[in-house]
Protein backbone atom coordinates (compact mmCIF):
# COMPACT_ATOMS: atom_id res chain seq x y z
CA UNK A 1 0.00 0.00 0.00
CA UNK A 2 1.33 3.22 -1.22
CA UNK A 3 1.28 6.06 1.68
CA UNK A 4 0.90 9.58 0.76
CA UNK A 5 3.97 12.31 0.92
CA UNK A 6 1.92 14.70 2.99
CA UNK A 7 0.78 11.78 5.43
CA UNK A 8 4.75 10.98 5.55
CA UNK A 9 5.89 14.08 6.82
CA UNK A 10 2.64 14.40 9.18
CA UNK A 11 3.66 11.20 10.93
CA UNK A 12 7.71 12.94 10.52
CA UNK A 13 6.46 16.06 12.30
CA UNK A 14 4.60 14.31 15.00
CA UNK A 15 7.00 12.12 16.21
CA UNK A 16 9.72 14.82 15.97
CA UNK A 17 7.40 16.70 18.36
CA UNK A 18 6.82 14.01 20.82
CA UNK A 19 10.60 14.18 21.22
CA UNK A 20 11.60 17.47 21.58
CA UNK A 21 8.45 19.52 22.18
CA UNK A 22 6.09 17.73 24.25
CA UNK A 23 8.87 17.32 27.37
CA UNK A 24 8.87 20.76 28.23
CA UNK A 25 5.72 21.21 29.14
CA UNK A 26 3.91 21.51 32.79
CA UNK A 27 6.95 23.24 34.60
CA UNK A 28 6.65 23.04 38.14
CA UNK A 29 7.31 26.79 39.73
CA UNK A 30 10.90 25.34 41.49
CA UNK A 31 12.06 24.59 37.62
CA UNK A 32 10.38 27.88 36.28
CA UNK A 33 13.02 29.85 36.18
CA UNK A 34 15.16 31.51 33.52
CA UNK A 35 19.10 32.14 34.21
CA UNK A 36 19.59 35.02 36.83
CA UNK A 37 16.57 33.61 38.92
CA UNK A 38 13.92 35.89 37.03
CA UNK A 39 10.57 34.18 36.98
CA UNK A 40 9.71 32.53 33.73
CA UNK A 41 6.35 31.35 32.25
CA UNK A 42 4.20 29.07 34.34
CA UNK A 43 3.76 26.42 31.59
CA UNK A 44 4.04 26.25 27.62
CA UNK A 45 2.32 24.09 25.50
CA UNK A 46 2.53 23.37 22.08
CA UNK A 47 -0.10 22.38 19.55
CA UNK A 48 0.80 21.79 15.78
CA UNK A 49 -1.29 22.89 12.49
CA UNK A 50 -0.98 19.75 11.01
CA UNK A 51 -1.56 20.61 7.57
CA UNK A 52 0.38 24.15 7.47
CA UNK A 53 2.99 22.39 9.81
CA UNK A 54 2.90 25.60 11.89
CA UNK A 55 3.69 25.25 15.66
CA UNK A 56 1.55 27.34 18.05
CA UNK A 57 2.62 27.72 21.26
CA UNK A 58 0.23 28.76 24.35
CA UNK A 59 2.43 30.38 27.43
CA UNK A 60 0.89 30.61 30.73
CA UNK A 61 1.18 33.76 33.26
CA UNK A 62 0.65 34.57 36.16
CA UNK A 63 2.99 37.91 37.26
CA UNK A 64 3.57 41.30 34.96
CA UNK A 65 7.53 39.34 35.01
CA UNK A 66 6.11 36.34 33.23
CA UNK A 67 4.22 38.28 30.94
CA UNK A 68 6.69 40.78 29.65
CA UNK A 69 9.40 38.09 29.14
CA UNK A 70 6.32 36.04 27.09
CA UNK A 71 5.79 38.93 25.54
CA UNK A 72 8.93 39.42 23.83
CA UNK A 73 9.39 35.97 22.85
CA UNK A 74 5.99 35.55 21.10
CA UNK A 75 5.97 34.64 17.55
CA UNK A 76 3.42 34.20 14.98
CA UNK A 77 1.15 31.54 16.17
CA UNK A 78 1.90 32.20 20.17
CA UNK A 79 -0.90 32.97 22.76
CA UNK A 80 -0.24 33.96 26.40
CA UNK A 81 -2.70 33.40 28.22
CA UNK A 82 -3.13 35.51 31.79
CA UNK A 83 -4.06 33.84 35.40
CA UNK A 84 -6.10 35.96 37.50
CA UNK A 85 -5.13 38.76 38.78
CA UNK A 86 -3.05 42.29 37.99
CA UNK A 87 -0.46 43.07 36.06
CA UNK A 88 1.33 46.49 35.77
CA UNK A 89 4.83 47.39 34.81
CA UNK A 90 5.69 49.75 31.13
CA UNK A 91 7.51 46.99 30.30
CA UNK A 92 4.69 44.53 30.98
CA UNK A 93 2.76 46.43 29.38
CA UNK A 94 4.94 47.71 25.97
CA UNK A 95 4.36 45.40 22.70
CA UNK A 96 6.68 47.10 20.50
CA UNK A 97 7.46 45.66 17.01
CA UNK A 98 5.86 42.45 16.84
CA UNK A 99 4.19 40.80 14.49
CA UNK A 100 1.78 37.91 14.45
CA UNK A 101 0.17 36.94 10.84
CA UNK A 102 -3.17 36.94 9.40
CA UNK A 103 -3.54 33.35 10.34
CA UNK A 104 -1.28 33.00 12.99
CA UNK A 105 -1.61 36.29 15.47
CA UNK A 106 -0.48 36.78 18.52
CA UNK A 107 -2.81 36.47 21.13
CA UNK A 108 -2.63 37.92 24.76
CA UNK A 109 -6.02 36.82 26.81
CA UNK A 110 -7.21 36.09 29.61
CA UNK A 111 -8.03 33.21 31.37
CA UNK A 112 -10.59 34.28 32.73
CA UNK A 113 -12.61 37.19 31.29
CA UNK A 114 -12.70 40.33 33.08
CA UNK A 115 -10.39 38.72 35.92
CA UNK A 116 -6.92 39.45 34.19
CA UNK A 117 -6.30 43.33 35.63
CA UNK A 118 -4.21 45.80 33.89
CA UNK A 119 -3.34 48.48 36.86
CA UNK A 120 -0.97 50.87 37.44
CA UNK A 121 0.01 53.93 36.28
CA UNK A 122 0.89 52.58 32.57
CA UNK A 123 -0.27 52.18 29.16
CA UNK A 124 -1.49 49.23 27.51
CA UNK A 125 1.31 50.24 24.26
CA UNK A 126 1.27 48.53 21.15
CA UNK A 127 3.03 50.01 18.85
CA UNK A 128 4.47 49.58 15.11
CA UNK A 129 3.18 45.64 15.42
CA UNK A 130 0.53 44.02 13.62
CA UNK A 131 -1.45 40.66 14.01
CA UNK A 132 -2.20 40.93 17.82
CA UNK A 133 -5.33 39.81 19.63
CA UNK A 134 -6.02 41.26 23.08
CA UNK A 135 -8.65 39.68 24.16
CA UNK A 136 -10.90 39.28 28.09
CA UNK A 137 -8.53 42.02 29.92
CA UNK A 138 -10.03 44.54 32.44
CA UNK A 139 -8.34 47.64 31.90
CA UNK A 140 -7.88 49.76 34.92
CA UNK A 141 -4.59 51.40 33.97
CA UNK A 142 -4.27 55.50 34.05
CA UNK A 143 -1.91 56.37 31.43
CA UNK A 144 1.58 58.38 32.43
CA UNK A 145 2.76 61.74 32.35
CA UNK A 146 3.65 61.77 28.15
CA UNK A 147 0.85 59.58 27.41
CA UNK A 148 -2.82 60.64 28.77
CA UNK A 149 -4.25 57.30 27.52
CA UNK A 150 -5.04 53.49 29.04
CA UNK A 151 -4.77 51.43 25.70
CA UNK A 152 -2.71 53.14 22.39
CA UNK A 153 -2.35 51.76 19.03
CA UNK A 154 0.79 53.37 17.66
CA UNK A 155 1.60 53.16 14.17
CA UNK A 156 0.24 49.69 14.47
CA UNK A 157 -2.03 46.87 12.10
CA UNK A 158 -4.12 44.41 12.15
CA UNK A 159 -4.81 44.85 15.82
CA UNK A 160 -7.83 43.37 17.30
CA UNK A 161 -9.12 44.55 21.18
CA UNK A 162 -11.74 42.13 21.59
CA UNK A 163 -14.44 41.11 25.08
CA UNK A 164 -12.17 43.57 27.22
CA UNK A 165 -13.69 45.76 30.18
CA UNK A 166 -12.78 49.34 30.12
CA UNK A 167 -12.96 50.38 33.74
CA UNK A 168 -10.40 53.03 34.22
CA UNK A 169 -10.64 55.20 37.65
CA UNK A 170 -10.96 58.63 37.63
CA UNK A 171 -8.00 60.86 38.18
CA UNK A 172 -9.34 64.14 36.99
CA UNK A 173 -6.83 65.14 34.21
CA UNK A 174 -7.33 65.07 30.61
CA UNK A 175 -7.53 60.34 29.87
CA UNK A 176 -8.44 58.76 26.54
CA UNK A 177 -9.22 55.58 27.51
CA UNK A 178 -8.19 54.07 23.50
CA UNK A 179 -6.42 55.93 21.54
CA UNK A 180 -5.55 55.36 17.74
CA UNK A 181 -2.71 56.69 16.22
CA UNK A 182 0.25 56.60 13.95
CA UNK A 183 1.77 55.76 10.97
CA UNK A 184 0.59 52.94 9.03
CA UNK A 185 -1.91 52.59 11.32
CA UNK A 186 -5.00 50.88 9.60
CA UNK A 187 -7.74 47.71 9.75
CA UNK A 188 -7.39 47.46 13.20
CA UNK A 189 -10.82 46.01 15.34
CA UNK A 190 -12.54 47.15 18.36
CA UNK A 191 -14.85 44.54 19.13
CA UNK A 192 -17.60 43.76 21.97
CA UNK A 193 -16.04 45.50 24.54
CA UNK A 194 -17.43 47.07 27.53
CA UNK A 195 -16.69 51.04 28.37
CA UNK A 196 -18.21 52.49 31.34
CA UNK A 197 -18.25 55.27 33.64
CA UNK A 198 -15.96 57.48 32.40
CA UNK A 199 -15.69 61.09 34.56
CA UNK A 200 -12.46 62.32 33.43
CA UNK A 201 -12.19 64.67 30.27
CA UNK A 202 -11.05 63.76 26.65
CA UNK A 203 -12.41 61.15 24.22
CA UNK A 204 -13.48 57.17 25.39
CA UNK A 205 -12.14 56.79 21.60
CA UNK A 206 -10.30 59.40 20.00
CA UNK A 207 -8.30 58.50 16.13
CA UNK A 208 -5.26 61.24 16.78
CA UNK A 209 -4.13 60.11 12.95
CA UNK A 210 -0.42 61.07 12.00
CA UNK A 211 1.19 64.31 10.74
CA UNK A 212 4.23 64.68 9.29
CA UNK A 213 5.11 67.45 7.28
CA UNK A 214 1.82 67.62 4.09
CA UNK A 215 1.21 64.27 4.98
CA UNK A 216 -1.85 64.27 7.37
CA UNK A 217 -3.62 60.42 7.93
CA UNK A 218 -6.53 59.28 10.32
CA UNK A 219 -6.48 55.67 10.76
CA UNK A 220 -7.74 53.26 7.84
CA UNK A 221 -9.98 50.78 7.15
CA UNK A 222 -10.90 50.71 10.98
CA UNK A 223 -14.28 48.27 12.67
CA UNK A 224 -15.52 49.57 15.88
CA UNK A 225 -18.48 47.28 16.27
CA UNK A 226 -20.79 45.39 19.14
CA UNK A 227 -19.75 46.97 22.02
CA UNK A 228 -21.41 48.98 25.14
CA UNK A 229 -20.55 52.51 25.39
CA UNK A 230 -22.57 53.24 28.51
CA UNK A 231 -22.75 56.32 31.68
CA UNK A 232 -20.01 58.89 30.01
CA UNK A 233 -20.64 61.78 32.66
CA UNK A 234 -21.69 65.35 31.73
CA UNK A 235 -19.01 67.72 31.29
CA UNK A 236 -19.08 71.15 30.40
CA UNK A 237 -15.86 71.39 28.78
CA UNK A 238 -15.70 70.52 25.07
CA UNK A 239 -13.96 67.78 23.64
CA UNK A 240 -14.96 63.97 25.78
CA UNK A 241 -16.71 62.75 22.49
CA UNK A 242 -17.25 58.94 23.24
CA UNK A 243 -16.10 58.42 19.68
CA UNK A 244 -14.01 61.35 17.83
CA UNK A 245 -13.22 59.89 14.80
CA UNK A 246 -10.02 62.26 13.72
CA UNK A 247 -9.35 66.09 14.50
CA UNK A 248 -9.37 68.78 12.53
CA UNK A 249 -6.01 69.26 11.07
CA UNK A 250 -6.09 65.88 9.49
CA UNK A 251 -9.52 65.81 8.54
CA UNK A 252 -9.65 66.27 4.92
CA UNK A 253 -8.39 62.84 4.87
CA UNK A 254 -10.14 59.58 4.41
CA UNK A 255 -10.44 56.96 6.78
CA UNK A 256 -12.93 54.31 5.29
CA UNK A 257 -13.36 53.52 8.89
CA UNK A 258 -16.93 52.07 9.85
CA UNK A 259 -18.74 52.58 13.35
CA UNK A 260 -21.31 49.89 13.00
CA UNK A 261 -23.23 47.83 15.60
CA UNK A 262 -22.52 49.50 18.82
CA UNK A 263 -24.76 50.45 21.75
CA UNK A 264 -24.70 54.14 23.51
CA UNK A 265 -26.28 54.82 26.82
CA UNK A 266 -26.40 57.85 28.94
CA UNK A 267 -23.07 59.11 27.12
CA UNK A 268 -23.48 62.62 28.40
CA UNK A 269 -20.20 63.86 27.62
CA UNK A 270 -20.37 65.98 24.64
CA UNK A 271 -23.14 67.04 22.72
CA UNK A 272 -20.89 65.09 19.91
CA UNK A 273 -21.42 61.46 21.45
CA UNK A 274 -19.68 60.78 17.89
CA UNK A 275 -17.38 62.88 16.11
CA UNK A 276 -16.94 62.72 12.73
CA UNK A 277 -13.63 64.82 11.61
CA UNK A 278 -12.16 62.80 8.70
CA UNK A 279 -13.94 61.56 5.39
CA UNK A 280 -15.60 58.66 3.74
CA UNK A 281 -16.70 56.71 6.87
CA UNK A 282 -19.85 55.08 7.50
CA UNK A 283 -21.89 55.00 10.79
CA UNK A 284 -24.76 52.16 10.78
CA UNK A 285 -26.72 50.39 12.35
CA UNK A 286 -25.74 51.77 16.35
CA UNK A 287 -28.57 52.07 18.90
CA UNK A 288 -28.35 55.60 20.84
CA UNK A 289 -30.45 55.40 24.07
CA UNK A 290 -30.87 58.96 25.52
CA UNK A 291 -27.61 60.36 25.59
CA UNK A 292 -26.84 64.08 25.98
CA UNK A 293 -25.77 64.83 22.55
CA UNK A 294 -26.05 63.14 19.07
CA UNK A 295 -23.97 62.02 16.20
CA UNK A 296 -22.10 65.03 14.40
CA UNK A 297 -19.88 65.17 10.61
CA UNK A 298 -18.09 68.01 12.30
CA UNK A 299 -15.36 67.80 9.89
CA UNK A 300 -14.80 65.70 6.52
CA UNK A 301 -16.44 65.03 3.65
CA UNK A 302 -18.43 61.97 1.87
CA UNK A 303 -19.56 59.86 5.33
CA UNK A 304 -22.39 57.76 5.55
CA UNK A 305 -24.91 57.83 8.54
CA UNK A 306 -27.54 55.11 7.93
CA UNK A 307 -29.93 52.57 9.66
CA UNK A 308 -29.36 53.92 13.13
CA UNK A 309 -31.90 53.34 16.08
CA UNK A 310 -32.01 56.84 18.02
CA UNK A 311 -34.53 56.85 20.93
CA UNK A 312 -34.90 59.82 23.82
CA UNK A 313 -37.15 59.43 27.08
CA UNK A 314 -38.46 62.72 25.75
CA UNK A 315 -37.54 64.85 29.14
CA UNK A 316 -33.79 64.43 29.31
CA UNK A 317 -32.50 67.72 27.39
CA UNK A 318 -30.48 67.72 24.71
CA UNK A 319 -30.78 64.45 23.15
CA UNK A 320 -29.98 64.75 19.42
CA UNK A 321 -30.17 62.87 16.37
CA UNK A 322 -27.74 64.09 13.51
CA UNK A 323 -26.06 67.35 12.78
CA UNK A 324 -23.53 67.76 9.69
CA UNK A 325 -21.36 70.26 7.79
CA UNK A 326 -19.09 69.42 5.02
CA UNK A 327 -19.71 67.77 1.37
CA UNK A 328 -21.81 64.90 0.21
CA UNK A 329 -22.82 63.52 3.25
CA UNK A 330 -25.90 61.08 3.02
CA UNK A 331 -28.19 60.16 5.91
CA UNK A 332 -30.60 57.67 5.27
CA UNK A 333 -33.08 54.93 7.46
CA UNK A 334 -32.62 56.33 10.36
CA UNK A 335 -34.91 55.92 13.18
CA UNK A 336 -35.58 58.75 15.71
CA UNK A 337 -38.09 58.86 19.15
CA UNK A 338 -38.54 60.98 21.72
CA UNK A 339 -35.76 63.33 20.63
CA UNK A 340 -35.16 66.50 22.94
CA UNK A 341 -32.98 68.16 20.36
CA UNK A 342 -32.37 68.41 16.70
CA UNK A 343 -32.88 65.34 15.04
CA UNK A 344 -31.71 66.09 11.34
CA UNK A 345 -30.00 69.08 11.38
CA UNK A 346 -28.17 70.35 8.34
CA UNK A 347 -26.38 73.36 10.35
CA UNK A 348 -25.19 76.38 8.13
CA UNK A 349 -21.63 77.25 8.15
CA UNK A 350 -18.95 79.34 9.35
CA UNK A 351 -16.08 78.87 6.48
CA UNK A 352 -17.33 78.13 2.85
CA UNK A 353 -14.40 75.02 2.14
CA UNK A 354 -15.85 74.84 -1.80
CA UNK A 355 -17.98 72.62 -4.17
CA UNK A 356 -15.05 70.32 -3.72
CA UNK A 357 -14.11 70.19 -0.32
CA UNK A 358 -10.68 71.19 -1.29
CA UNK A 359 -9.27 74.64 -0.32
CA UNK A 360 -5.68 75.55 -1.40
CA UNK A 361 -3.77 75.80 1.88
CA UNK A 362 -6.54 76.02 4.44
CA UNK A 363 -5.26 77.11 7.77
CA UNK A 364 -5.58 75.62 11.16
CA UNK A 365 -8.18 77.91 11.83
CA UNK A 366 -10.26 77.06 8.69
CA UNK A 367 -9.44 73.24 9.23
CA UNK A 368 -11.60 74.30 12.87
CA UNK A 369 -14.35 75.76 11.84
CA UNK A 370 -18.08 74.88 11.48
CA UNK A 371 -17.75 74.08 6.99
CA UNK A 372 -20.76 74.76 4.66
CA UNK A 373 -22.47 71.78 3.85
CA UNK A 374 -22.70 70.68 0.00
CA UNK A 375 -25.26 68.08 -1.38
CA UNK A 376 -26.34 66.78 1.60
CA UNK A 377 -28.91 64.04 0.70
CA UNK A 378 -31.67 62.93 3.58
CA UNK A 379 -33.86 60.19 2.82
CA UNK A 380 -35.91 57.88 4.29
CA UNK A 381 -35.43 58.83 7.53
CA UNK A 382 -38.68 58.60 10.09
CA UNK A 383 -38.90 60.81 13.32
CA UNK A 384 -41.98 60.41 15.62
CA UNK A 385 -42.11 61.84 18.74
CA UNK A 386 -39.70 64.44 18.94
CA UNK A 387 -38.73 68.15 19.75
CA UNK A 388 -37.64 69.37 16.34
CA UNK A 389 -37.96 67.43 12.68
CA UNK A 390 -35.74 68.03 9.92
CA UNK A 391 -33.92 71.67 10.14
CA UNK A 392 -32.02 73.13 7.34
CA UNK A 393 -29.99 76.32 8.54
CA UNK A 394 -29.35 78.33 10.81
CA UNK A 395 -30.45 81.77 12.13
CA UNK A 396 -27.03 82.44 13.96
CA UNK A 397 -25.49 85.04 12.17
CA UNK A 398 -22.03 84.25 12.43
CA UNK A 399 -22.90 81.15 9.99
CA UNK A 400 -23.44 82.75 6.98
CA UNK A 401 -23.12 79.99 4.45
CA UNK A 402 -26.24 78.16 4.21
CA UNK A 403 -26.48 74.64 3.06
CA UNK A 404 -27.04 74.38 -0.22
CA UNK A 405 -27.49 72.06 -3.25
CA UNK A 406 -29.09 69.46 -0.56
CA UNK A 407 -31.89 67.01 -0.92
CA UNK A 408 -34.54 66.29 1.49
CA UNK A 409 -37.10 63.20 0.00
CA UNK A 410 -39.08 60.61 1.20
CA UNK A 411 -39.02 61.00 5.18
CA UNK A 412 -41.70 60.90 7.45
CA UNK A 413 -41.64 63.62 10.67
CA UNK A 414 -45.02 62.70 13.18
CA UNK A 415 -44.29 65.35 15.64
CA UNK A 416 -46.83 66.93 18.03
CA UNK A 417 -45.08 70.17 18.52
CA UNK A 418 -42.19 72.51 17.34
CA UNK A 419 -41.61 72.51 13.36
CA UNK A 420 -41.42 69.22 11.42
CA UNK A 421 -39.53 70.83 8.50
CA UNK A 422 -37.29 73.88 9.11
CA UNK A 423 -36.08 75.85 7.17
CA UNK A 424 -33.88 78.09 9.43
CA UNK A 425 -32.49 79.62 6.04
CA UNK A 426 -33.55 80.34 2.33
CA UNK A 427 -31.58 77.48 0.51
CA UNK A 428 -31.97 75.84 -2.72
CA UNK A 429 -32.90 72.50 -0.78
CA UNK A 430 -34.91 70.36 -3.34
CA UNK A 431 -37.83 68.44 -1.19
CA UNK A 432 -39.74 65.45 -2.65
CA UNK A 433 -41.87 62.94 -1.53
CA UNK A 434 -41.77 64.20 2.07
CA UNK A 435 -44.94 63.46 4.96
CA UNK A 436 -44.98 65.41 8.20
CA UNK A 437 -47.81 64.89 10.42
CA UNK A 438 -49.09 66.48 14.10
CA UNK A 439 -47.81 70.09 14.23
CA UNK A 440 -46.89 72.73 11.78
CA UNK A 441 -45.71 70.98 8.81
CA UNK A 442 -43.23 73.91 7.76
CA UNK A 443 -42.12 77.09 7.88
CA UNK A 444 -41.73 77.52 4.08
CA UNK A 445 -43.88 77.50 0.97
CA UNK A 446 -43.77 73.94 0.23
CA UNK A 447 -46.67 72.21 -1.77
CA UNK A 448 -47.58 68.62 -1.35
CA UNK A 449 -45.18 66.86 -3.45
CA UNK A 450 -42.89 68.19 -1.60
CA UNK A 451 -44.19 67.55 1.95
CA UNK A 452 -47.84 66.29 2.19
CA UNK A 453 -49.47 66.93 5.72
CA UNK A 454 -51.29 63.09 5.76
CA UNK A 455 -51.48 61.10 8.94
CA UNK A 456 -49.04 58.18 7.88
CA UNK A 457 -50.92 55.73 9.86
CA UNK A 458 -48.49 53.70 12.40
CA UNK A 459 -48.71 50.69 14.06
CA UNK A 460 -46.73 49.75 17.17
CA UNK A 461 -44.26 46.62 15.94
CA UNK A 462 -41.34 45.64 18.03
CA UNK A 463 -41.79 49.22 20.30
CA UNK A 464 -41.27 50.87 17.09
CA UNK A 465 -43.58 52.82 14.82
CA UNK A 466 -43.86 51.27 11.83
CA UNK A 467 -46.20 51.42 8.75
CA UNK A 468 -49.36 49.85 9.02
CA UNK A 469 -51.01 47.87 5.94
CA UNK A 470 -53.24 50.92 5.78
CA UNK A 471 -50.20 53.49 5.34
CA UNK A 472 -50.40 56.18 2.65
CA UNK A 473 -46.55 55.99 2.94
CA UNK A 474 -46.32 52.04 1.04
CA UNK A 475 -45.01 52.63 -2.01
CA UNK A 476 -45.10 56.44 -2.40
CA UNK A 477 -41.64 57.30 -2.17
CA UNK A 478 -40.48 59.61 -5.49
CA UNK A 479 -37.80 58.52 -7.57
CA UNK A 480 -35.52 60.15 -9.79
CA UNK A 481 -31.83 59.84 -11.58
CA UNK A 482 -30.77 62.57 -9.64
CA UNK A 483 -31.38 61.51 -6.34
CA UNK A 484 -30.81 57.66 -7.00
CA UNK A 485 -27.13 59.01 -8.26
CA UNK A 486 -26.53 60.51 -4.94
CA UNK A 487 -27.43 57.43 -3.26
CA UNK A 488 -29.57 54.22 -3.87
CA UNK A 489 -31.45 52.59 -1.11
CA UNK A 490 -32.12 49.19 -1.48
CA UNK A 491 -33.48 47.79 2.33
CA UNK A 492 -35.00 49.57 5.14
CA UNK A 493 -33.93 50.05 8.98
CA UNK A 494 -35.44 46.68 9.81
CA UNK A 495 -32.69 44.81 6.79
CA UNK A 496 -35.81 44.43 4.67
CA UNK A 497 -35.24 44.26 1.10
CA UNK A 498 -37.36 47.62 -0.51
CA UNK A 499 -39.59 46.79 -3.63
CA UNK A 500 -41.53 49.89 -5.07
CA UNK A 501 -39.85 51.66 -2.02
CA UNK A 502 -41.72 53.21 0.89
CA UNK A 503 -41.58 57.06 2.51
CA UNK A 504 -39.64 56.32 5.61
CA UNK A 505 -37.06 54.17 7.53
CA UNK A 506 -39.77 51.45 7.61
CA UNK A 507 -40.51 49.70 4.62
CA UNK A 508 -43.91 47.68 4.74
CA UNK A 509 -43.01 43.72 4.53
CA UNK A 510 -44.12 40.52 5.90
CA UNK A 511 -40.30 39.26 5.98
CA UNK A 512 -38.40 38.69 9.31
CA UNK A 513 -36.30 41.92 10.74
CA UNK A 514 -32.82 41.11 10.25
CA UNK A 515 -31.81 44.30 12.13
CA UNK A 516 -33.19 45.89 15.59
CA UNK A 517 -32.14 48.04 18.28
CA UNK A 518 -29.58 46.93 20.44
CA UNK A 519 -29.36 45.42 23.80
CA UNK A 520 -27.08 45.19 26.21
CA UNK A 521 -27.07 41.30 25.36
CA UNK A 522 -26.59 41.77 21.93
CA UNK A 523 -23.03 43.91 22.79
CA UNK A 524 -19.75 44.10 25.07
CA UNK A 525 -17.93 41.04 26.25
CA UNK A 526 -20.37 38.20 26.61
CA UNK A 527 -22.19 39.18 23.23
CA UNK A 528 -22.60 36.45 20.62
CA UNK A 529 -19.29 36.11 17.93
Amino acid sequence: MLIKPSKIRRLLLMTLLSVTLFPVTGYSSAENQLAGGAPGVTDVVYDVALESGVVSKVVKVSTSAQLETAIDEANPGTTIVLANGTYKGSKALQISGKHGTSTNPITIKAANRGRAIIAGADVLHIVRSSHIVVEGLKITNTGTTTRSAAVQLDGSNHIRLTRNMFAVPATGNKMIWLEIKGENSSDNQIDRNDFNGKSDPAPVIAFSGYINGAVKQISQRDVIEYNHFRNVKLSAANGNETIRLGVSKISLSEGQNKVQYNLFENCDGDLEVVSVKSGNNEVRYNTFINNRGGLTARHGHNNKFYGNFFFGDGVKEKVMGIRIYGNDHKIYNNYMEDITGDAIFLDSGKYDGGKDGKPTNPSDEDLSSQWRVYRATVVNNTIVNSKDGITIGSTNTSKKYAPTGSWVANNIVANKTGILYHESSSTDTIFKGNLGFGSTLSNASRGPSEILAINPDFTISEGLHKLSANSPAINKAVTDIQLEKRVKVIDDMDGQLRSKTDVGADEFSNAASSRKPLKAADVGPNAPE
